[in-house]
């Protein structure tokens, strides 16, 4: 079933095709996964209440397909809650977050607009053609990381474009104008999480 979510993600749409004609659907989504560190749930940490084999851990993060991942754009490690979190002082308020979000979502209108073509579009929206040439190519600095990675095969092409994608979103909710090392390196540490796909 989740096999049968790649080319949504990617393209926005489903085709069903039948004898007689072709429909296609609009179907942009945001895909939200979670999964246990492993199936016994306690290998997070130094993973001293763990009782999986190194096999049951494969087998248990086989069941999410290469391909797949490769399309989710951030892997995000969450402890369990516990003593840590007492006496914390609250984060920001949704609305302060709100706020943020709107004026990097103009931000991304602005610049990507005359570029796509579209109407209000985001940096999901951008192809990576365009994200890979003039004048929005980064420098080769900022992107050093990124290029290690792709000539290594540690990171597909579309990897690095969607890496990209997330260096110029975590750019504009920090309000520097174009990415640099730094948001570029964050985000590609923000695609591959130690554990997620052991």
């Amino acid at each position: 079933m989740l096999q049968s979510l790649r080319t949504p993600l990617e393209t926005g749409s489903v085709s069903i095709a039948r004898a007689q004609e072709s429909v296609t659907f609009p179907a942009r989504f945001q895909l939200v996964m979670a999964a246990n560190p492993c199936p016994c749930g306690h290998g997070w940490g130094k993973g001293l209440d763990c009782t999986c084999t190194p096999l049951m851990r494969r087998t248990y993060f086989g069941r999410l397909s290469g391909p797949l991942l490769d399309r989710v754009d951030l892997q995000v490690h969450v402890q369990p809650p516990g003593l840590s979190l007492a006496g914390q002082a609250p984060g920001e308020s949704s609305a302060a977050v709100a706020a943020r979000v709107m004026a990097a979502r103009l931000a991304q209108a602005e610049r990507w607009g005359p570029a796509v073509g579209a109407r209000s579009p985001v940096n999901a929206d951008v192809p990576g053609s365009v994200l890979r040439s003039a004048p929005w190519r980064l420098s080769p600095n900022a992107t050093a990381t990124l290029d290690r990675a792709l000539e290594t095969g540690s990171l597909s092409l579309r990897g690095y474009d969607r890496s990209l994608r997330v260096a110029w979103t975590i750019a504009d909710l920090t309000r520097v104008e174009r990415p640099e090392r730094e948001q570029v390196d964050l985000a590609l540490s923000l695609r591959h999480r130690p554990g997620v796909a052991a």
